[in-house]
């Protein structure tokens, strides 16, 4: 696909520009595409689009395609994630899906009958074949930056310490800039994609992240992922007016204000959104937590004489309090569900999605579609066969649809609850000027 849209991006960014210089009036820009309508996903239309999401992770790694094309094709892995009744794929990506230029078949074997259309393609133009089959079979995409290397999960969305340079893509720091231009890049080279629905912005950022101001000893306005995720959310929503921004959590902000006696997973704790708001609107946003049982991390609540019973809780406190004011979709969570893992992961999985039909949150991505991801397994196990067991739970948790779309009106909360939305939620674009986008437009990209 061409970058023909960003001179016309650059063009609107202009004029409101000079509009905010010398006071003329400036247009709120009305909402497009999909939306949020009391807590759930609604299309262009005002159709409910419930969301029975899968992850299926490789563009993320060394390899920079889908796993295990080395005896699956591409095109069988759509059509079987499609025909298990799954609507939606949450594809994670790194930088070097983007710019690294050598075909993917010269990292790893790539079974050749199956795939043959894949052979001597980049990972960018692989990701154009499968966004594209994937909008074909109507699967709605969420595309997430995963981590800024294909090597390991790194805890923030830039890279400055020189010690790390060795695990970008092109050996070199990696700055807030560069990932918000990569997630405008990548919201627009899609724009005409009916089904790619949003963009995660950055996959379970912890360490020394913090939502915003309140901890003495992390003080560096550098790590504030509030600031950060609103900066990259009005990008995105500026080069692609059509999509979501989902927002995952951190892992504390031990500001003296929100519990931090609670146990958290990386990416799970939202608490700081109730008194620290972020300044996306309401009608655009997606709160994703990630939470993960026994299999992946055995926190002290799973020990406790009263588990699952004491569950509920932790998860209202860390995100179930938001919904439905805002869309709640757990963008991660799973294990490997009796085989191989923790004896208390089946019940763990099980009162997840007890707690998420008790709230009505029926929308998420379930971790994977895969067997190779070592803590959890996959929808597929060793064998390439379907776990049933996991699809029971799953189609449990789907059984009901999400509440009709109304018109794809905006929810009051959406023009009220966040500072970036203008009379009826729409976007002020006065704030994109304020993000700092301008001069990321200026530059064009060519892939």
């Amino acid at each position: 696909m061409s970058d023909s849209r960003w001179p016309r991006l650059l063009r609107s960014c202009v004029v409101f520009t000079c509009s905010v210089l010398w006071g003329l009036p400036v247009a709120a820009a009305p909402l497009t595409g999909f939306t949020v309508v009391e807590g759930h996903v609604v299309d262009a239309a005002g159709a409910a689009v419930p969301i029975r999401g899968v992850n299926h992770f490789g563009f993320n790694t060394d390899i920079l395609v889908p796993q295990f094309l080395w005896t699956m094709g591409w095109k069988e892995q759509l059509a079987q994630i499609k025909a298990l009744g799954f609507n939606a794929v949450r594809l994670p990506i790194a930088p070097a899906t983007l710019h690294v230029l050598t075909p993917v078949d010269q990292f790893s074997y790539i079974e050749p009958r199956r795939n043959a259309d894949l052979l001597g393609k980049t990972s960018l133009q692989v990701l154009d074949l499968w966004m594209a089959e994937a909008d074909r079979l109507g699967l709605y995409v969420l595309i997430d930056m995963h981590s800024v290397s294909t090597k390991r999960q790194y805890p923030s969305w830039f890279v400055l310490d020189s010690a790390d340079w060795n695990l970008t893509w092109n050996g070199l720091p990696y700055t807030q800039a560069n990932w918000v231009s990569d997630l405008a890049f990548v919201a627009a080279r899609y724009v005409t994609n009916a089904h790619f629905m949003g963009i995660d912005l950055y996959n379970e950022p912890n360490g020394a992240v913090r939502w915003f101001t309140g901890d003495a000893t992390h003080p560096d306005p550098t790590y504030y992922w509030k600031t950060a995720a609103e900066t990259a959310g009005l990008a995105v929503l500026a080069a692609n007016p059509s999509l979501l921004v989902f927002v995952e959590g951190i892992n504390g902000n031990y500001d003296g204000v929100e519990n931090p006696d609670v146990p958290m997973n990386w990416g799970e704790d939202l608490q700081p959104h109730a008194y620290q708001p972020l300044a996306i609107p309401a009608a655009k946003l997606v709160l994703a937590p990630h939470t993960y049982g026994p299999d992946v991390y055995v926190k002290s609540s799973f020990l406790a004489g009263n588990f699952p019973a004491n569950l509920a809780a932790d998860w209202n406190t860390l995100f179930g309090q938001f919904f439905p004011a805002y869309a709640v979709v757990p963008g991660e969570w799973g294990g490997r569900y009796g085989f191989g893992g923790n004896d208390r992961d089946v019940t763990w999985q099980n009162a997840f999605v007890d707690y998420l039909l008790s709230k009505g949150m029926r929308d998420s991505f379930y971790w994977c579609y895969t067997p190779n991801s070592g803590d959890t397994g996959g929808i597929l196990d060793d064998n390439l066969d379907v776990r049933q067991d996991k699809m029971a739970l799953l189609r449990r948790l789907w059984g009901g649809s999400a509440p009709a779309g109304t018109g794809g009106s905006t929810p009051a909360s959406a023009s009220s609850s966040s500072a970036s939305a203008g009379a009826g939620g729409a976007l002020d674009p006065r704030l994109l000027l304020v993000a700092g986008i301008l001069p990321l437009l200026r530059r064009r990209r060519a892939h």
